[in-house]
């Protein structure tokens, strides 16, 4: 609401054509996100106020949808560990095990197994290695692990 109201200078309650002109001027600078954000901020003041919704009139609608065209989102895809970069981590994950105590040696060693075995060699997601569970590890003996995944 501030803003719209204080850095663009606009008045509410606002109307249709404001919204639409609000959105274009602002569709560079600001991600789809933070505009979608914004609308839902305008939309609810208007709510609130018990006034007419202007973000649902199909003018500022179908500039949100000429946003999105000429500005799609983009996607941001991480950048997969490199085998220098996880021979580094191996190599101070190593030293950290042999230089500590008991538990941080443990610890040590429970994140090179997860590094090594999970993250590395099946290919699993940081988010995924961080929502792994023990009660959804099963260890068997001469023939391997089971890991159970809830959300890929």
């Amino acid at each position: 609401m501030r803003h719209f109201e204080v850095e663009w200078g606009a008045f509410l309650p606002a109307s249709a054509d404001g919204i639409a002109r609000y959105l274009a001027q602002h569709a560079d600078q600001q991600s789809i996100a933070t505009l979608r954000q914004r609308l839902a901020a305008l939309s609810r003041w208007h709510q609130d106020h018990g006034l007419a919704d202007p973000t649902k009139a199909p003018l500022a609608r179908q500039t949100m949808k000429g946003i999105q065209t000429v500005h799609p989102p983009q996607t941001r895809q991480a950048v997969p560990l490199q085998i220098g970069q996880l021979s580094h981590a191996v190599t101070s994950l190593d030293h950290a095990i042999g230089t500590q105590g008991a538990i941080a040696q443990r610890r040590h060693t429970r994140d090179k197994a997860l590094l090594l075995l999970l993250g590395f060699w099946r290919g699993l997601r940081s988010g995924e290695l961080i929502r792994l569970e023990t009660q959804n590890v099963e260890l068997v003996p001469g023939q391997g692990m089971t890991c159970f995944l809830p959300r890929t």
